[in-house]
């Protein structure tokens, strides 16, 4: 087998990198690192997002991924010479776009993650919900790689995957107007959040810490007891457990987005070509198949694995160093639940279908939307959107 395109080293290195960008928003923040959830909650609630105290990490996090994709790393990834150069993978058209983001955002929000969610952060901590979801949608995205296979006629047929031309992965004026009003969003939900953090000082309702201030980094201990009896006082102790934590969390989450986003880039996962070449197996009779993204999740999950040894009652390995709350946060924030269900595998099979089908997954799309890659700002995104608005509305009904 030819491994011209096999890059192990820089998958692997690359995987790591995510890996620890997960595993610092897990010990220091209590979050998953899901890029379909981020997004999609800024994505379907921008106002709940902007006025959240408990949501200003999320766009702390994609902003910083997003600005450090434009500005340092997209630059260097201008095109997929293996779309251009190799005729066995299969360059995506407009409607391929359309129903892959449909089918990416609607099987995302319907099992709850992607391959970051449930790959790299369930898997990580033996998610019985995460192993079947990563199981159903490598299956799915497996035969409607192989399906759509640019030498089949059934591609051929639908008009799915081709186009005469492969699109230019980075235009960074274009990958700056999408970025900015995520960024400027960011800023008004700080500003709330400074505004909330400095109203504790006003609020009179007999909840100071014990050191006397609204340090950020002040004890957890004193106001989770403080006096409940009084009307009131239960929700106002837990929106000012949420206001610290939502100051406390940003730095980590801007430091977890900026090193998601170089991890991705390194991996060479933002590339379709990457995805098309290992999810699509006639490839290894023929001498092309590219196991790169095998690298990149174990090295990935490797390295997550490890940091949720870290988190009391979780982790496999027993350890004095284990934590019962996160370092800027006060609780974990884990899904609890191990039921595997039909949303799970339906929203898996149509995820791993819509990845197949246009060669991304939420965090690489968001990559190439902020490098500026037009076809999928213009046609990926809004339907991911769609999807994700559908899935929701099916599961608020059942």
């Amino acid at each position: 087998m030819s491994i011209a395109y096999f890059t192990p080293v820089t998958g692997a290195s690359g995987g790591a990198i995510v890996g620890v960008a997960c595993g610092i928003l897990l010990l220091y923040c209590g979050e998953v690192l899901g890029a379909s959830g981020i997004v999609s909650s800024i994505g379907l609630n921008p106002r709940k997002a902007m006025t959240d105290p408990g949501a200003a990490w999320k766009l702390s996090l994609v902003s910083a991924f997003m600005l450090i994709g434009n500005i340092v790393l997209a630059r260097h990834i201008t095109a997929d010479s293996r779309l251009i150069q190799d005729p066995s993978i299969p360059i995506v058209s407009t409607i391929g776009y359309l129903i892959g983001g449909f089918l990416v955002g609607f099987g995302t929000r319907l099992s709850n993650g992607c391959a970051s969610g449930h790959g790299f952060c369930g898997m990580a901590r033996l998610s019985k919900r995460s192993i079947a979801a990563v199981v159903a949608f490598m299956s799915a995205g497996v035969a409607t790689a192989s399906l759509l296979d640019p030498k089949n006629s059934f591609a051929s047929a639908t008009s799915l995957l081709r186009t005469e031309k492969a699109p230019a992965l980075f235009n960074q004026w274009v990958g700056l107007a999408v970025t900015l009003p995520m960024v400027l969003g960011t800023v008004y939900a700080l500003h709330n959040l400074r505004k909330s953090y400095q109203g504790l000082d006003h609020e009179g309702d007999g909840l100071s810490t014990t050191r006397g201030s609204n340090d950020p980094n002040e004890s957890y201990g004193a106001v989770k007891s403080a006096p409940l009896l009084e009307g009131g006082k239960a929700d106002q102790s837990e929106q000012r457990i949420v206001i610290l934590d939502g100051v406390r969390k940003l730095k980590p989450a801007v430091v977890a987005g900026m090193m998601f986003s170089s991890g991705l880039a390194i991996t060479g996962m933002v590339l379709p070509s990457k995805i098309f070449g290992c999810l699509n197996v006639l490839l290894i009779a023929k001498g092309t198949w590219d196991p790169t993204l095998m690298a990149v999740m174990v090295a990935g999950l490797s390295v997550s694995w490890l940091s949720y040894q870290f988190v009391s009652g979780v982790g496999i390995i027993e350890n004095s160093f284990a934590m019962e709350r996160p370092k800027c946060s006060s609780d974990f924030a884990l899904p609890k639940s191990q039921n595997v269900d039909t949303p799970l595998i339906g929203g898996a099979l149509c995820f791993g279908a819509g990845w197949a089908l246009t060669g991304m997954c939420p965090g690489t799309a968001l990559f190439l939307a902020a490098s500026g890659c037009t076809p999928v700002i213009l046609f990926f995104w809004p339907l991911f959107f769609v999807g994700a608005f559908v899935a929701q509305a099916i599961a608020e009904r059942s």
